[in-house]
């Protein structure tokens, strides 16, 4: 026979009430702050203690809003940017992926201006040049991180007076020239974070020369697929970047060998390199990141195809930290070998073009 099940106690009105005001403020504002700015506007309308809660500045130094927020309830985002006297961070996102309204995305960021030091836009969010021109009064700003789909000369030169910039992400911005990205890193002098992948034109020796000359501090660059950049310019980033940690030259296709050797030999800080495509880079530019960055975790080499096995076997032997190495693409390096070298690291995540390709699960509805 069951034993009798017992009956749950219930909680009246008042003692849940009393529950509540026996925890101290600190611990609900710990609570509060896992909730998203919505959120916590109607949790202040649901009682005295926590509209007073609510109000807590610290609830406010991070804000993340998206665009269909801003469209359809922008008093409301208003209102909740007037009660966060003390942001320092935006995001702004675009899940429903359709076309913005750039001046209003703007004009919200701008309202937290005094105290705001970063602003991230989401890459669905492409702002108009004029939109991105009235960011360079944002004097604030630390890091600014945006699509450049459509920036342009007038854009690139008001980004010029955020001279307080460390983090610059600005992706895509074909638009621009060498001359302008000359320019902005010659009036920006503190930048440590720099990302402008896909700047076709803009990005050429010219720009990165003076991004190296007068940012000694830089220590994560990213350069994808920007073709104009060769093994020049390279070379004045080692000379100028020792604090160098992340490097991404993926389709760089023009540095050279003696280049990214000279990296490796002067910035000893690299966790990160991503060489895809850079097809002139050979065993010796290895041999000298096995050597000199001992801290190097993440190594991708797809498609360099002067790259030997005794080249790569020298690096895994030195690189006693890596964690990633890409090496499909390369002619030199052949099935044996590939598979024989993951087996004999498993510790390292290998990745070649001789692995089975993973079996479809077609009972998944796509």
């Amino acid at each position: 026979m069951a034993p009798p099940s017992k009956k749950l106690k219930t909680c009246t009105d008042d003692e849940i009430s009393s529950h509540h005001q026996a925890i101290p403020d600190e611990i609900w504002i710990s609570i509060l702050s896992y909730l998203p700015p919505f959120s916590l506007t109607t949790m202040s309308k649901t009682s005295r203690r926590f509209h007073q809660l609510v109000r807590d500045p610290t609830l406010w130094t991070n804000l993340t809003i998206d665009w269909q927020s801003i469209k359809n309830r922008t008093s409301s985002v208003e209102g909740i940017i007037s009660r966060a006297t003390k942001i320092k961070s935006m995001t702004v996102k675009n899940r429903t992926f359709e076309q913005v309204n750039s001046p209003q995305i703007v004009m919200i960021a701008k309202k937290a201006s005094n105290t705001l030091k970063s602003l991230t836009l989401s890459p669905e969010i492409a702002l108009g040049n004029n939109a991105v021109a009235k960011l360079g009064s944002m004097t604030n700003l630390t890091s600014l991180e945006l699509a450049g789909d459509w920036i342009k000369t007038t854009g690139i030169k008001e980004i010029g007076n955020l001279v307080k910039l460390e983090r610059l992400k600005m992706p895509g911005a074909e638009q621009v020239t060498p001359k302008d990205l000359k320019d902005l890193f010659s009036q920006l002098t503190n930048l440590k974070l720099v990302d402008i992948s896909d700047c076709k034109k803009g990005a050429s020796d010219m720009a990165v020369t003076a991004l190296a000359q007068n940012n000694p501090n830089l220590e994560y660059l990213a350069l994808d697929e920007c073709e104009l950049v060769t093994g020049k310019s390279m070379k004045i980033v080692a000379e100028k970047c020792p604090n160098l940690k992340h490097l991404s030259l993926d389709g760089c296709y023009q540095v050279n060998d003696p280049a990214m050797v000279k990296i490796a030999s002067s910035c000893p800080n690299l966790t990160y390199v991503s060489l895809g495509l850079c097809s002139t880079v050979k065993d010796t530019t290895l041999k000298h990141l096995a050597i000199n960055c001992q801290d190097l975790s993440f190594v991708n080499l797809f498609g360099c195809s002067y790259i030997t096995e005794r080249g790569v076997g020298k690096l895994v032997e030195g690189a006693t930290k890596l964690k990633y190495l890409c090496i499909r693409g390369m002619i030199g390096v052949g099935q044996a070998y590939s598979e024989k070298l993951e087996k004999q690291h498993p510790n390292i995540q290998i990745v070649h073009q001789f692995q089975p390709k993973p079996v479809r699960d077609r009972s998944k509805k796509y």
